[in-house]
């Protein structure tokens, strides 16, 4: 009996540590990350280094706080790139006109609450799979916005009243990584502690037994769509501010480190479960990812096969969780 009972512990043992490993396996990794960048260099750990990591995380990590809503009911978005693009664009294109800054960031989170409603009358209305509708989306914002533009890129002194949005601070913190930790803190707020946001995780469990339980489920669906996409537009127009101009296809490189972020966290694309707080975590470890590449002097184009690597990973992962 001793002895089962033994054997019984250590299975429990092994399969605590399985899990662990499955759930804060890149956590892990990240810190052994860190560690050797302390050593094989000089400037890693100074804090201009660590606040550029973090404006860095902030330009794709405000766009995985909506993908993370997203995934976690069971859906795919993958428009947000074009989105990006066309919220910068419009945003600009309101500051060429004469705008302020702020009707420019309106106007740009105001394309991409557009494009998630869409999104969200195709996926729930029209029976679209989201990964369908979105990718239709994603083809048809990309080219309004390359047609608007002509496929040029708007620059200019027009653009000077949001340089505060990516290069003013509030203290000694950058803008864009106050609106990071800002915007991570409202959505574990919104997941955790409202019946919205476990309506969203029974919804993404359980979109038949939700329905009978008497969740509106179709609305939650369209909500968190136009929630994703209004996070999109705010990512697009701080991204504008950055790089002091705007082009549709800005957007086209955030696939990736996006959903990489979002399934690297722990988000299950079963749906139902994830932790809003792990994807703040990927997305600082990916910026770290390439950071570091950067400081070690390795080209840059190895970025992409680090991205995708570590993309199978993550889906491997989520594979290994379930």
């Amino acid at each position: 009996m001793t002895a089962l009972m033994g054997a019984r512990d250590r299975g429990a043992d092994r399969a605590r540590l399985i899990d662990f490993f499955a759930e804060y396996g890149f956590v892990v990794f990240f810190v052994i990350w860190v560690i050797y960048l302390s050593i094989a260099t000089d400037t890693f750990l100074t804090e201009r280094n660590l606040l550029l990591l973090l404006r860095q995380a902030s330009i794709y990590g405000i766009p995985a706080i909506g993908a993370t809503f997203v995934i976690l009911l069971g859906e795919l978005d993958i428009s947000f790139g074009s989105v990006i693009g066309l919220a910068g664009v419009a945003g600009a294109e309101v500051l060429v006109a004469g705008g302020s800054g702020e009707a420019a960031i309106a106007a740009a989170i105001g394309v991409g609450l557009v494009v998630g409603a869409i999104n969200g009358f195709l996926v729930t209305v029209l029976r679209i799979p989201s990964v369908v509708a979105t990718l239709g989306m994603l083809s048809i914002v990309l080219g309004i916005g390359i047609v608007y533009t002509g496929g040029t890129a708007i620059h200019g002194p027009a653009l000077d009243p949001i340089d505060w949005l990516a290069q003013g601070y509030v203290g000694p913190i950058p803008v864009p990584v106050v609106i990071l930790f800002a915007g991570y803190s409202i959505g574990w707020f919104i997941l955790n502690r409202t019946r919205f946001g476990m309506h969203v995780y029974l919804t993404g469990d359980n979109r038949e037994a939700a329905f009978r339980a008497g969740i509106a489920v179709d609305r939650i669906r369209v909500v968190v769509f136009i929630i994703a996409g209004a996070l999109a537009g705010l990512g697009g127009i701080i991204l504008v501010s950055r790089v002091s101009q705007a082009q549709a296809t800005f957007g086209a490189d955030a696939l990736f480190p996006v959903l990489t972020a979002v399934i690297l966290g722990g988000a299950g694309l079963q749906g139902g479960r994830g932790r809003i707080e792990n994807t703040l975590i990927a997305s600082i470890f990916l910026a770290s990812l390439l950071n570091g590449i950067i400081l070690l002097g390795v080209d840059a184009q190895y970025q992409r096969i680090v991205l995708g690597a570590i993309l199978i990973a993550a889906v491997s992962l989520d594979r290994f969780r379930s």
